[in-house]
């Protein structure tokens, strides 16, 4: 697999491509307002996508006709053979930017014909795919090196034949941390669903080892031990709500669906998931999206939370206005992850040295909202959604990419698989299958952790 590097030009520097960036920008601000009118998963969630799309890819082409062609000056990094024909035969784009055009959802570039997300994988970050000098490298870059010129039996160079080069039997296996970042003991165990659909993609692998092992902690984590042991781990999985922003409902740290469910008060499962979003794809309005609707309304009337749905998309959207918004100024007002007794903010857990090298933050617009923050605090690669969509089929877009990930799959192809899977299983009209992006390294691969 390799990557094709495209480098955007600075804000200010180009009419033409601040104008059509301008308006891919406002477009993506408006998708929440789309998806209240007409379901997170409509039809014409995807026109959007394609509009916002369309124009990102007209911005680059205007400003180099040849951003998309496979030309000497434009190859990046060459991501290891794993000796499956889908992955190393792919051709991946690297967006190289800065500032609020790195937030922007990059996955959905349409050429007028067809999503290249369909043939192509793509990521963002503010640096080329290749690695830099040996001083900045860290521990999996050496690894991801090293495996391009590993040699196994018989002269293969397949993950098949070189793995117990990269994985030594005395060699502990990578660790990642799950996170549930809810309280509530029913919506825990929804969350458990996605936990359990990890550990299973992470144990059924072709390579007959697992490449990583899943710890999903008895007790909840706090932000302090986060940040103290953090650094043991070389991924975190964060599983939160991606429908709806999580909230803090008041000063005594209790999340805003907590409250809800106390209102709501129906116990069933399947009607807790449908009240929260967490489940069910609720269409319409019915009696428990009316009661969402109009509690959210009494906790804006009272003062208890600031409302926040389609606030976080505005703010991408603002992003390009001016040279001050794309350095990122407004990144600190983003949300942070929440956990059981507050929240944790990607500059802390840098501060402590607890950031991984891969971290999958599986939450509302996790993206555009901490996927910046993140790689700023040390990550090398991050996962998130979007766009808001429902928890079913975030959890099967996550099976999807763990199972990528467990056959030896670099991130940047895992996710292409997985989108690939999930527009199988949903089909092309349903949303889910664009609602992911990375950025950072799509390079990173869990046999190199």
């Amino acid at each position: 697999m390799r990557w094709i590097d495209i480098i955007l030009p600075a804000p200010k520097t180009s009419q033409e491509f601040d104008i059509l960036m301008e308006e891919a920008t406002y477009l993506t601000g408006t998708l929440h307002e789309l998806q209240k009118r007409h379901g997170l998963d409509s039809p014409q969630v995807i026109d959007q996508m394609s509009d916002v799309g369309r124009r990102l890819f007209r911005a680059i082409s205007e400003h180099d006709n040849q951003a998309f062609s496979p030309t000497d000056n434009q190859l990046g990094d060459n991501t290891p053979e794993i000796g499956v024909e889908n992955h190393d035969q792919l051709t991946g784009y690297h967006i190289v930017t800065e500032g609020g055009w790195a937030s922007l959802p990059w996955v959905w570039l349409h050429n007028g014909l067809e999503f290249l997300l369909e043939k192509h994988p793509i990521c963002t970050a503010t640096t080329s795919s290749g690695f830099p000098g040996i001083a900045e490298q860290r521990p999996w870059m050496s690894r991801c090196l090293r495996a391009g010129f590993l040699v196994g039996d018989e002269g293969k160079s397949g993950l098949d034949n070189t793995i117990d080069q990269l994985r030594p039997e005395d060699l502990a296996q990578p660790e990642i941390l799950f996170i549930p970042g809810h309280s509530e003991e029913p919506i825990r165990r929804l969350i458990f669903r996605e936990a359990e659909a990890i550990e299973g993609a992470l144990s059924g692998g072709r390579l007959g080892q697992s490449l990583a092992n899943l710890d999903f902690p008895k007790e909840a984590v706090t932000p302090a031990q986060l940040k103290e042991h953090g650094i043991n781990y070389q991924a975190i999985h964060f599983a939160g709500p991606t429908s709806e922003p999580a909230m803090m409902a008041d000063t005594h740290g209790e999340y805003w669906m907590n409250q809800l469910i106390d209102e709501v008060n129906v116990p069933a499962d399947l009607e807790l998931e449908g009240a929260m979003g967490v489940e069910a794809e609720v269409l319409g309005v019915d009696p428990i999206t009316s009661l969402l609707d109009s509690v959210s309304d009494k906790y804006d009337r009272e003062g208890l939370s600031e409302s926040r749905v389609g606030s976080n998309i505005s703010k991408i959207a603002r992003f390009g206005e001016s040279s001050s918004s794309c350095s990122g100024q407004s990144e600190q007002s983003l949300v942070p992850w929440l956990l059981d007794d507050g929240p944790v903010e990607p500059e802390s857990l840098g501060a402590g040295g607890g950031v991984p090298p891969l971290v999958f933050s599986n939450s509302y617009l996790a993206l555009p909202e901490l996927g910046m923050r993140f790689t700023k605090a040390g990550a090398s690669t991050f996962v998130g959604p979007v766009a808001p969509l429902f928890s079913r089929p975030a959890r099967i877009f996550t099976g999807y990419l763990y199972n990528s990930l467990a056959d030896g799959w670099s991130t940047g192809g895992a996710l292409w698989n997985a989108s690939r899977k999930v527009r199988q299983e949903l089909g092309s009209d349903h949303p889910a299958w664009l609602s992911y992006g990375i950025r950072g390294y799509g390079t990173l691969a869990l046999q190199y952790l």
